[in-house]
């Protein structure tokens, strides 16, 4: 059997999967701070760093803090990940949050804003989530601050007043339980459509069955991408789950969450060093690859399946390239000018080629967003093996491809 050599690193890391106990941390081991004269719930792990990122997780109506926190546990992850959890407290009476106008959207900000005040977190990666109303209200939040918080996981909290227009393509992160009876499962499909719809995403989704779950067995997780902008749209159907948050989710959450900034999914550095290169060995060298035509592309780039439907947002420029190789094309979503043309294709041993990247992060992801591998890239050609056929998306600096193998 023809042996594949794996060139690439893989850096899919799951960071702080929940091992049960958090520490034993409560509420208590929070700050309690007042931004605005509301309060808020701080947790800083040790040795934190300036620019880390900063996650909100919100309550549900007529709930607080300590219930939050108590069922999520988001200091387990923090503690391993390195960044910011703030619990904010809801408004007055039943604790409500605002989910049609913006008084509560300007408080996040308020609260963001002292957070780097305090801490000096990266304001580019802020997350927003919460569970129930809190998950409406991070719904909400699309089509108000969507130009603070970098991405969204709203848990069993599909808004009572209608799918919004969210103010520009953002990445989602959906959990919820079949059993839920105060928030139904069946209005979660019409719901994300709404967002999918907005974004451009594929019609079919990505489907993982038995995606591993600590409380529920068969959960099936969706995802839809790439969409406008390259954000991904993710569902986790929990068979069974009620109408709860879980620290079960909070791994999952996070993972996909911490891939982004406010300006896109993050990347490694474009400078080179001597520490972050992959060892190679000499059966690593590249070879030739077959001959590829290069052709310009409209202001509307399409994949070569009729399924995966890409529309080019205001950010494609006209010089934006198609590369054929061998029996399949690549398509350039994003296209930043360069002295070389960096291009992508498929070999005759079903590899994917890299030509003209030196000195640049290639980073290669599956259908699904998750990291597969990255490597810095040489010049002329050099080849990048993946162990299945499949739809990938290849990003080589700032810009970014897609091909199927």
């Amino acid at each position: 059997m023809k042996m594949l050599l794996v060139v690439c690193m893989a850096v899919s890391f799951s960071f702080a999967q929940w091992g049960g106990g958090g520490g034993g941390k409560t509420l208590n081991d929070y700050q309690k701070k007042s931004v605005s004269g509301r309060e808020i719930y701080v947790y800083t792990p040790s040795g934190l760093k300036e620019n880390s990122p900063l996650l909100l997780s919100l309550h549900d109506m007529d709930q607080d803090p300590n219930y939050q926190q108590s069922n999520t546990h988001w200091e387990a992850v923090a503690d391993t990940a390195g960044f910011v959890v703030v619990y904010p407290r809801g408004g007055t009476g039943m604790s409500t949050w605002d989910i049609s106008g913006d008084k509560d959207t300007k408080w996040m900000t308020e609260i963001i804003d002292q957070m780097y005040k305090d801490y000096k977190i990266d304001k580019k990666r802020v997350y927003l989530t919460g569970f129930s109303m809190g998950g409406m209200f991070t719904y909400h939040s699309m089509s108000k601050i969507a130009d603070k918080i970098a991405a969204f996981a709203p848990t069993s909290g599909t808004n009572v007043m209608g799918a919004s227009r969210a103010q520009r393509p953002v990445p989602i992160i959906h959990p919820h339980g079949t059993s839920d009876d105060v928030l139904p499962y069946n209005n979660v499909e019409g719901f994300l459509k709404n967002y999918r719809d907005q974004f451009h995403c594929p019609s079919q989704a990505e489907e993982e069955k038995n995606y591993p779950n600590a409380e529920n067995s068969g959960a099936t997780m969706y995802t839809w991408g790439p969409c406008d902008e390259g954000v991904y749209i993710k569902h986790l159907k929990l068979p069974g789950r009620g109408h709860s948050p879980s620290k079960a989710d909070v791994s999952d959450i996070w993972n996909f969450v911490k891939e982004w900034t406010v300006d896109g999914r993050i990347s490694e550095p474009e400078s080179s060093s001597s520490s972050d290169e992959p060892e190679s060995s000499s059966s690593e060298e590249p070879e030739s690859s077959s001959s590829s035509e290069e052709l310009e592309s409209s202001s509307s780039v399409k994949s070569s399946s009729s399924n995966d439907k890409l529309e080019s947002s205001s950010s494609v420029k006209s010089s934006s390239s198609i590369v054929a190789g061998s029996s399949s094309a690549t398509t350039a979503l994003l296209e930043h000018p360069s002295p070389l043309s960096v291009s992508v294709s498929r070999s005759s041993d079903n590899s994917i080629v890299v030509s003209n990247a030196l000195g640049r992060s290639i980073t290669v992801f599956n259908s699904l967003g998750h990291t597969i591998c990255t490597v810095r890239g040489t010049a002329g050609v050099q080849k990048v093996y993946v162990e299945a056929k499949g739809v990938y998306i290849v990003k080589v600096g700032s810009r970014i491809f897609k091909i199927s193998l």
